[in-house]
């Protein structure tokens, strides 16, 4: 094989589908047990995306992915990657997959496993507690079931007040609780501010949290408030966590905000590594740049495999 892409989503489906079309042979592995990444909960309309006006996410997904599964290559679902280690050609790799280990070998691999919403162990430990507890803006629960309830949404960034304005849309009455000042755009806050039902509060940042039969508690130093729902807006991570199965040196450099850094041409520090997508630090991440990123790290393999010194 020419190249290992670790995740399906958007930057890994387009790496794959522009290797083939380059005349290498790509192997996929996904943890998860279909393709499409993260996008595949959002159910909001892309109104800013050109050529695609009010799809959803979700829609994105479906049709990238029913034009991926008609590709002829590889793809480990359900998979987790064990260990990679140096060898002399490139990389080794050895999987838990739902048919047992597998080992793989490779002189290209490229990271595309994207993010994920941003979390706390106190959240985590409530949403394993409470169905009303949802973190991040992927959820059909927020579009299905939230109506006509007091809901608090913990975040002041544009996922935070934008879903803010979609709840109070539906009969809810929301306050949201960043923990600093709003960093979301201007438009979200005046639009916020002026929407009945919308409480909007700056340095407010709960002492506790706990849930109870229909609801959160929410701790003030002098006050407490029931709600019906608790939303945690608190952004994205990337998904490095699978760099702890790579031996030490072959870690790649990340950035300050922990992407995984890249060059122009998407190789990161490590010699045969490439990275493509959320996981690295892009500007606008979505799903066009993840597929044009896919892209350029498929070129970029292709050039450095093809090249005299390869």
């Amino acid at each position: 094989m020419h190249a290992v892409i670790l995740g399906a989503g958007p930057a890994g489906m387009s790496c794959a589908n522009a290797l083939l079309s380059f005349g290498l042979e790509p192997v996929v592995i996904e943890r998860a047990a279909r393709v499409g990444g993260i996008q595949r909960g959002n159910f909001h309309p892309n109104l800013w995306m050109l050529g695609m006006p009010g799809e959803t996410g979700r829609e994105i997904t479906e049709r990238l992915a029913g034009h991926y599964q008609d590709l002829p290559l590889t793809t480990h679902l359900g998979a987790e990657v064990v260990a990679v280690t140096p060898t002399g050609d490139g990389f080794g790799l050895r999987l838990e997959t739902p048919a047992g280990p597998a080992a793989l070998q490779t002189p290209a691999l490229v990271l595309a496993t994207g993010m994920r919403p941003r979390s706390t162990p106190e959240l985590e430990r409530l949403r394993n507690t409470s169905p009303r507890v949802i973190v991040g803006p992927l959820s059909d629960a927020i579009r299905d079931s939230v109506r006509d309830s007091r809901v608090l949404i913990l975040g002041g960034g544009d996922n935070a007040l934008d879903h803010a304005l979609f709840l109070a849309e539906r009969g809810n009455r929301v306050t949201v609780c960043a923990r600093g000042v709003l960093s979301a755009r201007r438009q979200f806050v005046e639009s916020c501010a002026n929407r009945p039902g919308i409480d909007l509060r700056m340095a407010c940042v709960p002492t506790g949290l706990i849930a109870t039969a229909d609801g959160i508690s929410a701790v003030w130093p002098q006050v407490s408030e029931a709600y019906d729902w608790l939303l945690a807006m608190y952004g994205y991570l990337p998904n490095t966590d699978v760099l702890k199965a790579f031996s030490p040196e072959i870690r790649p450099r990340l950035t300050e905000s922990g992407h995984v850094w890249v060059d122009s041409r998407h190789h990161t520090s490590v010699a045969g590594l490439y990275a493509a997508g959320d996981i690295t630090e892009c500007l606008q991440p979505s799903v066009p740049t993840a597929i044009a990123q896919g892209l350029a790290t498929a070129r970029s393999i292709e050039r450095d495999q093809h090249s005299p010194s390869a």
